[in-house]
This record gives C-alpha cells, sequence and structure tokens, in this order.
C-alpha cells in the first residue's frame, strides 16, 4: 500500500517489515497490519492509495487507540470522541462496558 505523509513534520509507520520513517510529502510502499492500518488512519496524517482491495468493517464500539506521544484518543468508528487520555485512562476505558463508555466520554465533554 502506498502510504503518503501529509504533515509538515516526519512521521513513523509500524510495517510488518519494521518502523518506517515518513518524511513531509514523501509516499512510501509499506506492508501495514490490519490495527496498524487503523491506527494511521486515525492519525490523520497520512493519505493512502492502493491495499486490500476488500474494505474492513467498521468497529462501531468506543475504545481508546495509541495516538502517538504516549496520548490516547478515544475513537468510535472513524470518529475521535476524546483525545489526550494517558495510558492508565486508556487502559481503564477499554475495560468499561459500553454504557459506563458512553457516559465516560459524556461527562468529559462537559
Amino acid at each position: 500500500m502506498k502510504v503518503t505523509n501529509t504533515q509538515a513534520g516526519p512521521r513513523g509507520l509500524n510495517a510488518k517489515t519494521g518502523p518506517v520513517l515518513v518524511e513531509p510529502g514523501q509516499t512510501v510502499d509499506a506492508d501495514l497490519s490490519d490495527a496498524e492500518l487503523k491506527v494511521a488512519k486515525g492519525t490523520g496524517w497520512f493519505g493512502f492509495e492502493g491495499g486490500k482491495a476488500k474494505a474492513a468493517p467498521v468497529d462501531e464500539t468506543a475504545k481508546a487507540v495509541h495516538h502517538g506521544g504516549g496520548k490516547f484518543n478515544v475513537v468510535k468508528g472513524d470518529e475521535t470522541l476524546l483525545s489526550g487520555l494517558n495510558k492508565a485512562d486508556a487502559d481503564a476505558f477499554n475495560a468499561m462496558s459500553d454504557e459506563d463508555k458512553t457516559a465516560y466520554v459524556e461527562a468529559s465533554r462537559q
């Protein structure tokens, strides 16, 4: 899959063969796992071309995913619900029931 860094600074990917540094505007051909592809898409840092013909099913469960720099975002599908959680809060969030996750997001937005 071709991946282009759309940001002003260098960004990294975790390809199946190991870490890949992508300079601003650079396009690389990287083989990404489904999990890494989802994380990379969630950052908004990259443009994607090619890849698998079949789209992965959309996960509609809210969960905290690593965003970079030790911070986590709460996402549901392609939507970012919260950002800037630390690892402890992200782990606690992921252990919650769906109802508790919804309440946590609502309370955090106030």
